[in-house]
């Protein structure tokens, strides 16, 4: 082959070459990707799987786990690459599977049916180097209390080893901070109940790596995006009945305040942080004539005593309480479930729905029924 032959032959399998990587970072761009949720289905009469869908084309809807014994919750990492869930089996132990989205891989990554072991609650660190989850030992034909453990991915086996070595620190419902480097858990521990912070490098000056803020709600708060703030529900009581209302902890100032008025007409039982850590989400139900049957979701500034609060996706016939952001922080998907139903043909039970509300639009759209525990999958 001539010279000139031999340069052409070259430039040509440079310019295709070029153009498959280009036409790759192409579709790749996590700006391109389709916008995907997830959530298990159905809520009720089956085995509980995790489905993913674009909540552009919902109705494309596709299964991802194909369990036999159901899933019970699951989680993504960040990249969007790894679904980590946790499964149900015939033994009666929960167990971690971890599924590769891109090959289809399926691995255990923690054997807790052989440990004896209920494993739940998988949550990514979203550097994706660590994953948190809750896991209860067998003792004598029962689970005891859960504690925090922790699994390497970047560990060839997935080592996993427990959070904090003392087997009386126990918890559920881990939540991290944006940077990976704090994770805070419900302390479960009934002389002591509240919530559980833990630095892997301590923040402040005194070089604390556990700090405890005391709760008796039972439920898990959300974590500011720096990991220095926590917002929380905390019991009330007005007159004979017991309400909700949240407070946030300064971690850095080691300050404690009402975000919402505990003695107010409100009940509020779920907070979600927004990625630019400016917003708050609520779920939040007026006791006097605001009342709604449900409990609604309205924005407040994180830092701001006063100004109004901004309803979103205010529909009175339904409930909200589980909600999440979106990384961009300009959409939430929600679980919600209508208390009332709209005319008298509508037969069967009410189920709970899967919507998705858009911040700049105020538009809301329905992805999935019979649905629930929904999340973003990933990039």
């Amino acid at each position: 082959m001539k010279a000139d032959k031999l340069d052409s032959v070259v430039l040509v399998i440079v310019f295709i070459c070029l153009l498959g990587v280009g036409a790759a970072a192409l579709v790749m761009d996590p700006s391109r990707q389709p916008t995907r949720v997830a959530y298990l289905k159905p809520a009720t009469g089956g085995t509980q799987n995790v489905w993913m869908a674009d909540i552009d084309d919902p109705a494309a809807e596709r299964q991802l786990t194909f369990s036999e014994y159901g899933v019970f919750d699951f989680d993504f990492s960040a990249d969007g690459r790894w679904l980590a869930f946790a499964e149900r089996s015939n033994a009666g132990a929960v167990t971690l599977r971890l599924l590769d989205l891109a090959s289809g891989g399926l691995t255990d990554m923690v054997d807790c049916v052989a440990l004896k072991a209920n494993c739940t609650t998988p949550v990514f660190s979203p550097d994706g180097n660590l994953l948190a989850y809750q896991r209860a030992e067998s003792i004598g034909g029962r689970y005891g209390l859960p504690r925090i453990w922790l699994v390497d991915m970047l560990s060839v086996e997935y080592d996993t080893a427990a959070l904090i070595a003392d087997n009386k620190v126990v918890g559920h419902s881990p939540v991290w901070s944006a940077d990976s480097n704090t994770v805070a858990f419900y302390s479960a521990d009934v002389t002591q109940p509240g919530i559980l912070v833990y630095d892997f490098i301590p923040r402040g000056d005194d070089e604390i790596q556990l700090r405890f803020i005391p709760s008796s709600h039972g439920t898990m708060g959300t974590l500011a995006p720096n990991g220095q703030q926590l917002i929380f529900p905390e019991l009330a009581r007005r007159g004979e009945q017991f309400f909700s209302h949240l407070r946030i902890a300064d971690l850095a100032a080691k300050t404690f305040a009402a975000f919402t008025d505990p003695q107010g007409p409100v009940d509020d039982v779920a907070a979600q942080w927004s990625p630019d850590g400016e917003t708050i989400a609520f779920a939040r139900r007026y006791t006097d004539d605001r009342w709604t049957p449900g409990h609604q979701l309205y924005l407040k500034n994180a830092f701001a005593d006063e100004g109004p609060l901004k309803p979103i996706a205010y529909e009175p016939r339904y409930t909200t309480s589980y909600f999440r952001w979106n990384l961009a922080g300009d959409a939430l998907v929600m679980q919600r479930f209508p208390l009332l139903r709209e005319g008298e043909s509508v037969d069967g039970p009410a189920l709970p729905e899967i919507w998705v509300h858009d911040l700049e639009s105020g538009e809301g759209r329905k992805i999935a029924d019979d649905a629930f525990l929904p999340q973003w999958a990933g990039a």
